[in-house]
């Protein structure tokens, strides 16, 4: 992003699992990247907060951490789908386990009925065979795998 005259910052919005804002702290670390993260009762509001400050700070290209969710939890993917009209993003991401195989077809399938989102990215691709999933995931969904991962990191 940087190389291409972008100026990143990552936004908290995981307000449930433990240490997640402190995980994604050390991450923005390594990488140089800022990570704006008071998070309130009110997830919506705080986001959108911590949005407009990193704008204000001169910050022009936002990622927004959001909590990890079964798309069977209502109240979670309602909350999702709340956020994402709140705070209209460009770019929505669905990232997905390569480990979990084809059962992530089920997961994006579920997903898109809740949040229309723009790409995949898939994670630790390089466990066994897992291929099949992300190609099923996409002819599935119809929305391009933008990245994947390998490996814990």
């Amino acid at each position: 992003a940087r190389k291409k005259g972008k100026n990143p910052a990552i936004i908290a919005a995981d307000p449930y699992r433990p240490a997640a804002i402190k995980q994604l702290e050390i991450m923005g670390k390594s990488a140089n990247i800022p990570v704006f993260s008071n998070i309130t009762d009110d997830l919506i509001s705080s986001t959108k907060e911590n949005i407009e400050n990193a704008k204000k700070s001169g910050y022009d290209m936002i990622i927004m951490d959001t909590a990890g969710r079964l798309h069977i939890d209502e109240k979670m993917m309602d909350e999702l789908s709340n956020l994402k009209k709140e705070v209209s993003p460009d770019e929505v991401l669905l990232v997905t386990d390569g480990m979990t195989g084809q059962d992530a077809v089920k997961t994006a399938t579920e997903f898109q009925k809740w949040i229309d989102f723009t790409g995949i990215v898939i994670t630790k691709l390089d466990g066994d065979a897992r291929g099949g999933a992300a190609l099923s995931m996409r002819a599935v969904t119809g929305k391009p795998i933008k990245f994947i991962g390998v490996g814990e990191k």
